[in-house]
């Protein structure tokens, strides 16, 4: 019995010891490169090395966001021995001017790997150093800074939890800020402890590329201030405004307000982050006269001086009745714009082919993307002639039936302001390395939209919109101003409300030679409602401060002196027949300053200087005198002299001007 016992051990141990050698046969030779490749794997690893995104910087290399190379302490409590924590906790104190149990209790209270400290500084990390403490390491974090705050936060974006840019320059230049991570190969022990860095193999990070953009700083400070304290002051519910470059497309500041800070974007509204100049549509109003009367100048349907009946501000075609804010019998064409007739500019509108009128708006880049290299813009909505009611070009020719960007309007304004010339709105001015530059912008020229000529006409006739029409609060002392107010009822629930409105305001300055054109939005103010009275005040707070801060803007009083009788000698023989046809006005403004009130005599040239260009045409209307003007504002002088004898049918050139002084004069 007992041998057999014995057998059964022998037995045994002989089938283990087979079963044993077998196993360690298969580890060995047939599985042996596969536990080699495993055991490799617990000891040797990558880390990466993440890439510092570059920077973005305003026009005059003001950095507007940058990277801070941060980094964060751990601790794996499954590593950690006992008293090792105590170790922990006293050095980060040190370090960090924090009691040694704030850390303590943190590790306490913590499960597996612990962050214990968050985002700590190149030098205070340097500072910490080697602590020998299994499982306590520390991590590359970095941080996006925004050193202005909200400042231009709709152009700049953000980034999400990933690094990665989300919206404004931060998401459409993602590529070109983000560069490269770099690879760290590593051995480590068999509790995970960092032996060596195998620096043959590894592999540096490359550093993002800098964005210089067309904003100037100084400039986007004194937008947002300006429609910040305009939105409080009307009580709206946002105002938007930009400051561009017409001779270029240059963006030079772009902001709507309530903004956001985008290093804590988490803690505003969507409302806040989105950029308005690009993303939002809305029917602009009376500004978009400008542009049709511009289209209309230049298809040579209008005369400035030709009269045009304004039914007293009131007119029913179709069944639609169309309303003017300020009532008047009888305007020029001149005086359309300048008082912002919507009666004026629906009869004016009939003289223009559908298609004709279509071209000339798309022409100008309503209805279209500008292609700006900013994330998230609309195209607008600008309805094609077939699509057209018959009342259609009635309404668009005021402002109602078409949705644009803010950015739209201020690219086609550009246009009248700049010769004609549409250019391809930019925020981007460079792009570089610390080695080499990569990319630099250049003015886009996209299309002729108007002749030189009638840009400067209808640039003439906006110094009128602003001298002696509807935006007087847009005026600037000594600078002048050329632009076009606009108000637009809110469509609500399908209807269009008297209690919602878009005041806008759209100008350029020095009008002459136009360098800023400044827009500016209000949606829905309480305390006013015109274009005029809440948006042109805004714009002159905005281009007042502009002009102060800026020496190349402010006049320049010229040394030049004009000698007395000179400018009779310029109009000799101007009274003789003319080439040019000039309409005879029968208008008399029942609304003019009591200065215009009195009597002349039919036989005898009044004293018309210091008068106002409309003005002085009510007295020329009253003595049945035909007249040409030169330029706007107030009359300097006049072809035939005061208390000269003058018969019915006779012309009188006025040169007028937004100051006594006298230039040179052009006369077509």
């Amino acid at each position: 019995m007992t041998i057999k016992r014995l057998f059964v051990v022998f037995a045994f141990m002989f089938v283990f010891f087979c079963v044993l050698v077998g196993r360690l046969a298969s580890i060995q030779l047939a599985k042996h490169d596969d536990y080699r490749f495993l055991a490799e794997r617990q000891q040797k690893g990558t880390e990466e090395i993440l890439a510092l995104r570059g920077m973005i910087l305003d026009r005059n290399n003001d950095i507007l966001a940058y990277t801070k190379d941060d980094i964060s302490f751990y601790l794996d409590k499954r590593m950690l021995k006992k008293g090792q924590k105590e170790k922990v906790a006293e050095k980060l104190a040190s370090v960090f001017n924090k009691r040694k149990n704030y850390f303590i209790n943190k590790i306490d209270q913590g499960k597996r790997n612990i962050k214990l400290v968050n985002k700590a500084s190149k030098e205070q990390a340097n500072d910490v150093g080697f602590v020998a403490v299994d499982g306590f390491f520390k991590m590359e974090d970095y941080s996006r800074v925004y050193p202005y705050g909200s400042l231009a936060s709709q152009v700049l974006g953000y980034l999400g939890p990933e690094n990665k840019g989300l919206s404004g320059i931060e998401k459409e230049y993602e590529e070109e800020l983000k560069g490269e991570n770099g690879l760290k190969f590593i051995e480590k022990d068999v509790l995970g402890r960092l032996i060596s860095v195998e620096e043959k193999v590894s592999e540096n990070s490359t550093p993002g590329k800098n964005v210089v953009l067309t904003i100037d700083k100084n400039i986007q400070r004194i937008l947002e201030d300006e429609l910040l304290a305009g939105l409080k002051k009307y009580e709206g519910n946002t105002a938007s405004g930009l400051v561009m470059n017409p001779q270029t497309g240059e963006i030079l500041a772009m902001s709507s307000v309530p903004n956001y800070d985008p290093a804590n974007y988490f803690l505003f509204p969507d409302s806040a982050r989105r950029n308005r100049c690009v993303s939002d549509m809305y029917e602009p109003g009376s500004t978009i006269k400008a542009v049709v009367m511009s289209m209309m100048i230049e298809e040579g349907l209008v005369n400035e001086n030709e009269v045009i009946d304004t039914e007293n501000g009131v007119y029913k075609i179709r069944g639609a009745v169309i309303r003017d804010v300020h009532k008047f019998e009888k305007l020029s064409v001149r005086e359309v714009l300048e008082q912002s007739s919507n009666v004026g500019m629906v009869k004016l509108s009939d003289r223009i082919d559908e298609n004709v009128f279509y071209k000339y708006l798309r022409d100008f880049g309503l209805g279209n993307k500008t292609f700006i290299d900013l994330s998230g813009e609309v195209s607008g909505v600008l309805k094609k002639p077939e699509k057209y009611s018959k009342i259609s070009k009635k309404f668009i020719a005021h402002g109602y039936e078409v949705l644009v960007t803010p950015l739209q309007i201020a690219s086609a304004f550009s246009a009248l302001a700049n010769g004609g010339k549409l250019y391809k709105p930019y925020v981007i001015k460079e792009i570089y390395t610390k080695d080499k530059t990569i990319y630099k912008s250049e003015p886009e020229f996209i299309r002729q939209v108007i002749s030189e000529e009638t840009s400067d006409k209808i640039k003439d006739f906006m110094i009128g919109v602003v001298e002696q029409g509807t935006a007087s609060g847009a005026k600037v002392e000594n600078v002048s101003i050329a632009g076009k107010t606009g108000t637009a009822q809110k469509l609500i629930n399908k209807q269009y409300s008297s209690r919602h409105h878009n005041a806008s305001f759209i100008g350029f300055f020095p009008a002459d030679n136009p360098q800023l054109l400044v827009y500016v939005w209000v949606d829905s103010p309480k305390k006013e409602k015109y274009g005029g009275r809440v948006a042109a005040p805004i714009f002159k707070n905005i281009a007042q401060r502009i002009v102060e801060a800026n020496l190349d803007l402010q006049p320049k009083q010229s040394e030049e002196k004009v000698e007395e009788g000179s400018f009779e000698v310029m109009f000799a023989g101007l009274n003789q027949t003319s080439n040019n046809p000039v309409k005879t006005s029968n208008y008399v403004n029942t609304t003019m300053k009591k200065k215009s009130e009195t009597r002349v005599n039919r036989f005898t040239m009044p004293n018309l200087k210091d008068y106002s260009t409309r003005e002085a045409v009510s007295i020329l209307s009253q003595i049945g005198l035909n007249y040409k003007i030169i330029g706007s504002g107030k009359v300097n002088e006049q072809s035939i002299e005061p208390g000269s004898k003058i018969e019915s049918g006779d012309i009188v050139y006025l040169k007028c001007s937004l100051s006594n002084n006298i230039t040179n004069v052009k006369l077509n």
